[in-house]
């Protein structure tokens, strides 16, 4: 069990003790065991290795986001209720507690499956090749298929990458949530993206969570260029551009050696192409001139300037960092995880022009 689910584990189990406390005597045995079967059957599925579980359909309705949406929303629910009972007018406490759970919940629905943002952004290099002026990358990650992103959500995305004119299009990893299966509704979305230097990616803690290579492969028969370690070159004019693909380790905080293959690099103005921007550091050692980074979800729930989640995990939560020459750009994705809810964090899609000068 990954530690983000044992807190929330607890921060569940909390909420139901806190909700036991609250309901009329009579009501607190039957809640009581309602409660512990569904964390049983939850608990159960989680332990249960899901590798040995078929077909991607199985996940349509995770039990997992089932058990995620009943605590995270109890939780507050028990807390207005409590403000409730300790302060004066404790009907309108409860209008109006439940009012801003509402409405929160539907913001943040909204701006989940709402259409996505198309940033736009230009970098110059003085040391970019002349033939690769004006060349265009559109970059988008965290499709995050499975519970909250089906066949129709991902579908949608695709389509809004498909009207982006661009010469590359780069996926930057957690393709999938839960099983390999999932890789196929990005495969089925994207068939008819066909950009002139087609469509890369590389896979992020989420692949790698199940079968990566099972999910390199799903997504390599649909088309996709998967760099695992290793570099791919586009030629115009005898100048090249070399993309270097970057892994991501399964555990979060771990440290990431690259097993490099292809090396030594082909000459060019090379670009890093990772999930995490914590991978930065290892691209510009390789000479990446700019890398390409997802991972963060731009914090998913953005409370800044008081809060930001993405922070705990790198200083690089969204859009273009800058070290000497380097550059970085983070995007804020487009799917989520633990709850289908974004706020202030739209989802993103964005497209890179490279300049030379």
């Amino acid at each position: 069990m990954r530690s983000s689910h044992l807190v929330l584990l607890i921060l569940g189990l909390g909420a139901q003790a806190g909700g036991w406390a609250l309901l009329p005597r009579s009501w607190r045995i039957p809640a009581a065991g309602a409660a512990a079967l569904l964390d049983a059957a939850w608990g159960f599925w989680y332990l249960h290795d899901p590798r040995s579980l078929g077909a991607a359909g199985v996940w349509s309705l995770s039990p997992v986001a089932t058990w995620l949406a009943f605590h995270l929303l109890l939780a507050p629910v028990v807390g207005v209720e409590i403000l409730a009972r300790l302060l004066p007018w404790g009907r309108w406490v409860r209008f109006a507690g439940l009012g801003i759970l509402l409405g929160g919940s539907a913001w943040g629905l909204g701006e989940a499956y709402g259409p996505p943002v198309v940033t736009e952004a230009t970098l110059a290099f003085p040391d970019l090749p002349p033939a690769f002026d004006g060349y265009r990358i559109v970059l988008f990650g965290d499709i995050h298929a499975g519970p909250y992103a089906g066949t129709r959500v991902v579908g949608r995305w695709a389509r809004a990458v498909a009207r982006i004119p661009a010469d590359l299009v780069v996926g930057a990893g957690d393709f999938v949530t839960f099983v390999p299966e999932e890789a196929d509704r990005t495969v089925v979305a994207f068939a008819d993206v066909h950009p002139p230097d087609g469509r890369v990616g590389v896979l992020g803690n989420h692949d790698q969570y199940v079968r990566a290579r099972d999910v390199a492969e799903r997504l390599r028969r649909g088309g996709w260029t998967i760099l695992r370690d290793e570099g791919l070159a586009i030629e115009r004019a005898g100048q090249r551009l070399v993309f270097l693909g970057c892994g991501h380790p399964k555990e979060e905080g771990a440290t990431y050696v690259p097993t490099w293959r292809g090396k030594p690099w082909p000459e060019g103005f090379r670009i890093g192409i990772c999930h995490g921007p914590e991978q930065w550091p290892v691209l510009r050692e390789e000479g990446a001139r700019l890398t390409l980074a997802a991972h963060t979800h731009g914090g998913q729930v953005n409370l800044s300037p008081l809060y930001n989640a993405a922070l705990e995990r790198s200083p690089y939560v969204q859009g273009r960092y800058e070290k000497g020459a380097d550059r970085l750009f983070v995007t804020r994705g487009l799917g989520c995880t633990g709850l289908p809810i974004r706020f202030r964090c739209r989802p993103e899609i964005v497209r890179i022009t490279l300049r030379r000068g």
